[in-house]
């Protein structure tokens, strides 16, 4: 199964940062599969509550692996905090 970024569609050029996470060269969109407490190692479960810069703010998506089911986080995130800017 080849790969896509989920953000803007490329397909070549990923890099695979971990186990069955990768980032995209154009967007820095970070994506993958992971438990749902792995995720929280790249995007924190906690909203932004000041401005944040622009050239700081990347897209996430992921599919988490839970208990008994799978939830999708996704959006856009702060790269030095972690923090959460826009859901979805």
């Amino acid at each position: 199964m080849k790969k896509e970024c989920p953000s803007c569609g490329r397909k070549r050029g990923l890099k695979e940062i971990d186990t069955g996470i990768w980032e995209c060269p154009r967007c820095k969109c970070i994506f993958g599969t992971l438990s749902l407490g792995e995720s929280y190692l790249y995007v924190l479960p906690w909203m932004v509550t000041e401005e944040v810069p622009e050239t700081r703010i990347k897209p996430y998506d992921f599919r988490c692996l839970g208990s008994g089911e799978i939830t999708r986080r996704h959006g856009w995130y702060d790269t030095e905090t972690k923090l959460i800017v826009q859901v979805g």
